[in-house]
């Protein structure tokens, strides 16, 4: 898919629908980096080897089963970790913060555990990254922090191995729907740190009784090796 096309595609979604809730129109990116305290400018950041892997490697394992926007949404979340501070100031801080990503946590805790990309996603995931950093493609998850699949997490409440108060994060206000995540730009405390208080089932997989995030990990459903490169997705042009 063209670039132009990917950026009119994200756009358009952003955009929403009358049965969606409202997505405000945030400040483009490059604005909103200027308001940060950090020695590097925010593409520096973005754009080292380690972070656009660890990026790309996060994304796909959380909504490589979401199409484009998806990916974005995800790609958008750790941008606004990243600018906000509270996780940490690089990316591989970002995505490694304990009890946050679910895929992380089930690979032992580190991006690096992840299975690797291919060549053709991490151009996808960079062209997605460049794009945002050029204010081509506008934040369509809303200044988002915060994302889960609403069905896992009510199962897993139903089965007992979360705590209801997470679904939804305890009736917090949604900015948009991307495929099967729900995207928040802030959640009440007591869901934020309710994982904190509680530990898991015993004989539960942690990661299920902790986590922040929900998102689908597609190599645990497909029951693969978590380091085998994934298959191509489908491709778009990447930027130089």
């Amino acid at each position: 898919m063209p670039i132009a096309a990917l950026a009119a595609a994200l756009v358009t979604l952003s955009q929403g629908s009358p049965s969606e809730p409202a997505n405000p129109a945030p400040a483009p990116l490059a604005e909103r980096a200027l308001v940060e305290r950090r020695p590097l400018g925010l593409a520096d950041v973005l754009n080292t080897p380690d972070a656009r892997d660890a990026t790309a490697r996060v994304a796909y394992a959380e909504a490589g089963n979401q199409g484009e926007s998806g990916l974005a949404g995800v790609v958008y979340t750790i941008i606004n970790r990243l600018m906000d501070g509270r996780w940490g100031s690089t990316v591989e801080a970002v995505v490694d913060a304990p009890h946050q990503f679910e895929p992380v946590m089930r690979a032992g805790g580190t991006w690096r555990r992840l299975r690797p990309v291919s060549a053709v996603q991490e151009a996808t995931v960079h062209t997605i990254v460049s794009l945002a950093l050029q204010g081509r493609l506008p934040d369509l998850t809303g200044g988002a922090k915060y994302f889960q699949n609403r069905q896992v997490v009510a199962a897993r409440a139903a089965a007992g191995t979360v705590s209801p108060s997470l679904v939804g994060f305890g009736g917090a206000t949604p900015v948009v729907q991307i495929g099967d995540h729900t995207f928040y730009a802030a959640v009440a405390k007591s869901s934020d740190a309710s994982w904190r208080r509680r530990r898991p089932p015993r004989g539960a997989r942690a990661a299920a009784g902790d986590s922040i995030f929900f998102g689908e990990n597609r190599a645990q459903e497909q029951g693969t090796d978590p380091m085998t490169p994934q298959a191509d997705a489908a491709p778009i042009a990447a930027l130089p």
